[in-house]
């Protein structure tokens, strides 16, 4: 009798054990969407956020690779705009029709598949795997729907360690599905807005560059070499998409200066160069008007102070001077330099370059030198075929 009351208690407490653990797993289910949920919806920026998506998701399953789907509606396909794991980026070549493979037989009928081995299932593409050398088995696909909508297809390949995906897994990513739709959503809004905005600067941009014929372009170079020097810094997303706009319109008040004076075809004079001086001042007139705007004034106000404090506008030195001016001012100079003008001859790449490292420290920060220096590198490389 009493081994049978020993058994019988034993077990209820491995019962009670079971739905505790359960219960655990529940609620750290529901904690990690909240967590996943907070992340992704906080983030705006459309690159990355997929990202932040795809890195999230791919921890939490444990998977070998981890894919975004996008609908391209027009062409009625999917292709990746994220693509993780060992074949990430030839993953990223790849497009498919809706209705083709897994991925596009989810994105047609807007339901979960979990496969435990995708050889054994019609659907699945074996040419895909054989292109990017990528054996697949286990594969959980999910639809991420938008309003009803299926906008886009998320896709774990192989849990690590060779077991298949379970029911935890799908919960919880079907569970965060929404949340990624409206993140995505609030992202594509974002991206549009921005490429919006770029449109419009650049064509402000390029209307400055039109009153003088003889720097068409500057700009938009002055803004390319900005973001490479930029990215060399290790600035971030954020911090480049700022200094992009400051490049575009770093010369916004030469809309105040006489064509006379921005179209002469000699050197200009000192009362000339004076009023040339104060299209730093009108660029900070005319960008403090646009709320939106003042956050990028520093392009325009600072780009032509010297590291040694003998510039202009302001008379600023070293770090006084905004980071993003002294990037401006090292492409400005360099975009300057290697312009033909009607009255001397562009200089060479090589001479432009050793002029600018010659007054490192006097006119230019010296970080920011050495950071154009790989950047012009690289460069020189790409444009090689190096």
């Amino acid at each position: 009798m009493i081994y049978i009351v020993l058994i019988a208690a034993a077990v209820c407490c491995t019962a009670a054990a079971a739905i505790i653990t359960d219960k655990n797993k529940k609620i750290r289910k529901m904690v990690k969407q909240l967590e996943i949920g907070k992340k992704i919806t906080s983030n705006i920026k459309f690159k990355s956020l997929l990202k932040e998506i795809m890195e999230t998701v791919k921890a939490e399953t444990n998977a070998e690779a981890c894919s975004l789907y996008l609908i391209d509606e027009e062409k009625q396909e999917l292709w990746f705009e994220i693509a993780l794991g060992e074949k990430g980026d030839k993953v990223k070549e790849i497009r498919l029709k809706i209705g083709e493979g897994i991925a596009g037989w989810v994105a047609k009928e807007g339901v979960t598949l979990n496969i435990k081995d995708v050889n054994e299932d019609a659907r699945f593409k074996r040419d895909i795997g054989k292109k990017i050398d990528f054996k697949q088995k286990a594969m959980l696909t999910m639809p991420v729907k938008f309003k009803d909508k299926t906008i886009g297809v998320l896709q774990i390949i192989n849990k690590k360690g060779g077991s298949i995906f379970n029911h935890y897994d799908e919960e919880l990513l079907e569970g965060i599905s929404s949340q990624i739709a409206i993140a995505l959503e609030n992202a594509i809004l974002y991206k549009e807005l921005h490429d919006l905005l770029v449109d419009a600067i650049s064509s402000l941009a390029s209307a400055i560059d039109a009153k003088d014929p003889y720097t068409k372009g500057h700009s938009q170079r002055v803004t390319e070499y900005s973001l490479e020097i930029g990215r060399e810094l290790g600035m971030s997303d954020s911090e480049l998409e700022r200094l992009e706009y400051m490049g575009l319109l770093h010369d916004v008040g030469k809309i105040g200066i006489k064509d006379a004076i921005l179209n002469k075809q000699a050197p200009l004079d000192d009362e000339e160069f004076a009023m040339m001086k104060t299209h730093t001042l009108m660029g900070e007139k005319i960008l403090g008007s646009v709320k939106s705007l003042k956050d990028i004034i520093h392009g325009a106000k600072y780009h032509h102070e010297k590291y040694d404090g003998t510039g202009y506008c302001a008379g600023l030195k070293g770090d006084e001077i905004p980071l993003e001016a002294r990037i401006i001012a090292v492409a400005d100079t360099y975009d300057a330099m290697t312009t033909t003008r009607p009255y001397r001859k562009g200089l060479p790449h090589e001479v432009a370059v050793e002029e600018i490292n010659r007054f490192a420290g006097r006119q230019f920060d010296p970080a920011v030198v050495e950071h154009f220096n790989n950047a012009m590198k690289k460069r020189v490389e790409a444009n090689s075929g190096v």
